[in-house]
């Protein structure tokens, strides 16, 4: 129990490492909330009207002064046929840190809908977003009309989904189908999800965490913790990561891309590497982690007089174990929040990741009930699993920094990191334990070592010949150009805190039949390690919820129902480029 302590104690130690950087993600000096009074309401601020003649829908916003309207920004949010597309009016160019040069409209706009079909009271659904010249932007906000009935006069409708390229938030296939599931079905799918995220790098060292919370409450040797005493400890555990995880994600939902870079700035990474490197070598045995003996015996009668008090203070262990899971979880937290967005409510989204941390608790609830069952209270096998703890410990440093250094130095480090742990594991098992057991053993361990260095092994990589773009505007130049050459164009959204982006480049971007979908392509790419304004406008503009993030646009338009968040594997990669180039 005293290593889990001087663990976490550890841990909340390396905050001042993190306020070394804040001055590199300082919020605005304008303090937003304090000056609330001075901003209109957003009704007010946008008054909407609306009328409808027929099979015409006209939509009106009176703008008041000092506000203005994103042009790109509305999106039809209902499933209503349209006779033909909406042709926005003009507006004024403007240019601002959210969403770089774009659109807007002042004093007054008109959208007029032209509706195929509709029957008595059948929803219209406009979403709009605006903001005032003083800092403040509005969420997005919906209108909803309800319609008078209007007969089909024959020709082809047109789907809203056809216009909704004025939304440039495009979600996965998975997450397209999931939403149109039931609730309790959703968040069946994302406990699996999380179970499977539960044998990710930075979520291994919990196991013995919690392995030392079960031990280290069943301390008199002749009485051993019951199953429900286990069961009720774990269960604080698991529940403390599962609500600071979620609550984590919904701050990166709301607060944007930009903190979630924090979190993954190189200090960060390093400090948190460092505090997994001290770790690793106290589990090899180079000194021993406690704390005081003074503290042990308050902590002892603390846990021993309320029962309570021990279940309390394995809770807030849970909770700061949740901060550590984020770095290696960025990727697949990125698809969830952009999940949320496209659902816009928070109060799904919430939920969703509860059960997304609660499928990531789960095998470690059942490693914590059995722990205590299973595990030997002593002996020379606990010293082979203490070693092996160490080792994976080691690892979760070097999944940290390796995203920090060129990806082919990164796969010599992890050949030579697996060779020695190979190595150190059987040596000492060798050394310790029982010829039989001593054989068994160290062939797991030469196995294990063999399939991961062949998977490892350093490869040559010839990736995509990416035209390097830093700006918004050179990104539209760039589009300007393809459109003039009849290109489709390809925009890698990466940065080298980014693991996914390095998998995309080791894997996906050197394949062979990669590079020959993509061959008659203009590919951008835009680096977004440096968390600059720059790099801020290009992912405000485009919407971009996490890394990796790869868009594709024609004739200056992003494709709808295109991008790709997340890894894809190169097979599939090729996949969706051929089917954008036949639509």
């Amino acid at each position: 129990m005293a290593y889990t302590v001087l663990f976490f104690a550890t841990l909340l130690c390396s905050t001042p490492s993190a306020h070394a950087v804040q001055s590199q993600f300082e919020l605005p000096q304008n303090d937003v909330f304090a000056q609330q009074n001075q901003f209109l309401p957003v009704d007010e601020a946008f008054k909407f009207e609306f009328q409808q003649k027929g099979n015409e829908l006209t939509l009106m916003w009176d703008i008041a002064d000092s506000y203005y309207m994103y042009q790109h920004r509305f999106q039809v949010k209902s499933a209503v046929k349209l006779a033909e597309q909406p042709e926005l009016p003009s507006g004024e160019a403007h240019f601002d840190e959210f969403f770089g040069e774009t659109t807007v409209y002042r004093d007054s706009v008109q959208i007029t809908y032209t509706l195929h079909s509709a029957t008595t009271d059948q929803e219209f659904v406009i979403s709009y977003q605006g903001c005032a010249d003083a800092g403040l932007c509005y969420p997005p906000t919906e209108k909803t009309v309800y319609l008078t009935a209007v007969q089909g006069e024959g020709g082809e409708a047109i789907d809203f989904a056809q216009v909704a390229e004025n939304s440039q938030q495009n979600t996965s296939s998975f997450f397209d189908t999931i939403s149109e599931k039931p609730l309790w079905l959703v968040l069946l799918m994302f406990v699996v999800l999380g179970i499977g995220l539960a044998f990710t790098p930075c979520v291994l060292p919990m196991y013995p965490i919690i392995s030392a919370i079960i031990m280290g409450q069943s301390n008199n040797a002749t009485k051993q913790l019951s199953t429900r005493r286990a069961f009720t400890l774990s269960l604080a555990y698991v529940q403390g990561m599962a609500i600071t995880y979620s609550l984590l994600g919904i701050v990166v939902a709301l607060a944007g891309l930009r903190y979630q870079a924090m979190l993954q700035h190189p200090v960060i990474l390093i400090t948190l590497a460092v505090v997994f490197v001290v770790l690793s070598l106290s589990m090899f045995g180079v000194y021993t982690l406690q704390l005081p003996q003074r503290w042990q015996n308050y902590f002892n009668q603390l846990s021993q007089s309320q029962r309570g008090g021990a279940h309390s203070s394995v809770f807030v262990m849970g909770a700061v174990s949740g901060l550590i899971a984020s770095p290696c979880t960025t990727a697949p937290l990125s698809g969830v929040l952009l999940f949320i967005a496209q659902s816009g409510d928070i109060s799904i989204g919430g939920a969703v990741l509860y059960a997304l941390s609660v499928g990531m608790g789960l095998p470690l609830l059942v490693f914590g009930v059995t722990g205590g069952k299973l595990l030997p209270k002593a002996g020379a096998w606990m010293n082979t699993i203490k070693r092996l703890f160490g080792v994976v410990l080691l690892g979760v440093a070097l999944v940290l920094v390796e995203r920090l250094i060129p990806y082919v130095v990164a796969d010599w480090l992890w050949v030579i990191y697996i060779a020695a742990s190979v190595v150190y594991l059987a040596a000492n098992d060798l050394r310790e334990l029982s010829t039989k057991a001593a054989a068994r053993f160290t062939a797991a361990w030469i196995a294990i070592g063999a399939v991961l260095i062949v998977s490892w092994w350093p490869q040559p990589h010839h990736s995509l010949p990416f035209e390097q773009v830093s700006s918004v505007a050179e990104i539209e130049q760039a589009l300007q150009r393809a459109e003039r050459n009849n290109q489709l164009v390809m925009l890698d959204l990466y940065a080298d805190w980014c693991v996914a982006c390095k998998d995309f480049e080791r894997k996906t971007f050197a394949d062979e039949t990669v590079q020959a979908a993509t061959s008659d392509m203009l590919l951008l790419q835009a680096d977004v390690t440096l968390n600059s304004p720059e790099n801020n406008a290009i992912l405000q503009r485009f919407q971009v919820l996490g890394l990796p993030s790869i868009v594709f646009f024609a004739q200056q338009q992003e494709i709808s129902r295109s991008r790709v968040t997340g890894f894809m594997p190169p097979e599939t990669f090729t996949e969706h480029i051929n089917a954008l180039k036949t639509r």
